[in-house]
């Protein structure tokens, strides 16, 4: 049940992952709007993006996981800072979860 448990996580923070930061590439104006408070422009935003979509994606192969899933645990971060620096606290609080959920990647093995 554990291992089920390990992959459904993995499969759904992968998802984000990829959703999200797909999301930032493609400038979504709800994520510029965010990332200003932290003095991010488009650009940097969608570097940030790029970044995550990778690391999502990187998860995929075991010999890049566990880096990669750090990774998107530091991106899941970074934004939940801007959500907060937004005053957007009921989806940054919410946000949390994502970044436990990528530190749960590492422990798949």
């Amino acid at each position: 049940m554990k291992t089920v448990a390990l992959v459904v996580n993995h499969v759904l923070i992968a998802s984000f992952g990829v959703a999200s930061g797909g999301f930032k590439l493609a400038g979504g104006q709800a994520d510029l709007d965010v990332f200003a408070h932290l003095g991010m422009g488009r650009v940097a935003v969608a570097a940030f993006g790029a970044a995550q979509l990778v690391a999502a994606l990187a998860t995929v192969w075991k010999r890049s996981r566990v880096a990669a899933a750090w990774s998107l645990a530091a991106c899941n971060a970074l934004a939940t800072a801007g959500l907060f620096a937004a005053g957007v606290q009921p989806f940054a609080v919410i946000s949390l979860v994502f970044i436990a959920m990528a530190v749960g990647v590492t422990r798949r093995t």
